[in-house]
């Protein structure tokens, strides 16, 4: 373990102390670099952040970051690709009730690195991917590599209750068409919740030209609000 790792090793005063793997270690001190790309790109904006500062504000050596992440971009959006965790698949498909908008909504918003997801970071990258579309087209693209799981347990859900036996081809191939459509317009609410609302919360701060961060909404106010501007929509007459 390298001298920049042990900082992240250090507990709190008065923190209970437990083992720690490799593997912990390296989770956390990846963590922590990405947590400080991410708030330097929300303060000065992707184009002036550097590997240096980002360094500097993790408390790491340049070449322990290249040992992390190829780019300063892999810092920012994350390293590891996109998965499902599979809690949530599983309440996915046995939540009770019919509605499916806000359980999808939420299940791909729930898309993330194999060590769970951290909302705090999950919500400021938003607000990047608001403030940088091309950072957004890239995350959308890793995002499609899982659509195909996000399919079937969609499909699975839409089947509960039936029966193979009373169902034929025509049914199966059409909860098949739901299931892919459900998907993939849900793929573009997740867009359309960063392009449009993240930006919003970047608000002037007065005569000096700077600005602050007012805060941001939590994950559920995001899905909530995005819901309902779904249902809104989709009631209005002739569509």
């Amino acid at each position: 373990m390298n001298q920049d790792e042990a900082l992240a090793d250090t507990p709190p005063p008065g923190a209970t102390v437990r083992a720690q793997t490799r593997h912990d270690k390296h989770h956390a001190t990846s963590l922590r670099v990405e947590r400080s790309a991410v708030s330097l790109v929300l303060e000065h904006g992707f184009d002036s952040v550097t590997v240096d500062m980002i360094c500097s504000q993790s408390g790491i050596s340049q070449r322990t970051f290249f040992n992390y992440f190829k780019t300063k971009k892999a810092a920012i959006i994350g390293a590891e690709p996109p998965t499902i965790d599979e809690g949530r698949a599983r309440e996915f498909i046995a939540a009770p009730g019919d509605d499916l908008l806000p359980d999808v909504l939420t299940l791909m918003s729930a898309i993330g690195p194999r060590e769970g997801m951290d909302e705090q970071l999950f919500t400021d990258r938003l607000r990047i991917f608001g403030l940088h579309p091309e950072l957004m087209q890239e995350q959308m693209e890793r995002m499609t590599r899982v659509t195909s799981e996000i399919t079937e347990l969609v499909y699975l859900r839409l089947g509960r209750g039936a029966t193979v036996d009373g169902e034929n081809d025509p049914e199966l191939a059409f909860r098949h068409g739901q299931a892919e459509l459900l998907t993939h317009a849900m793929l573009g609410v997740v867009r359309f919740m960063a392009l449009q609302w993240i930006p919003d919360f970047e608000r002037p701060a007065g005569a000096a030209g700077r600005t602050d961060r007012a805060a941001a909404p939590t994950l559920a106010e995001s899905l909530s609000r995005t819901v309902e501007l779904l249902r809104r929509t989709l009631s209005i007459p002739g569509l």
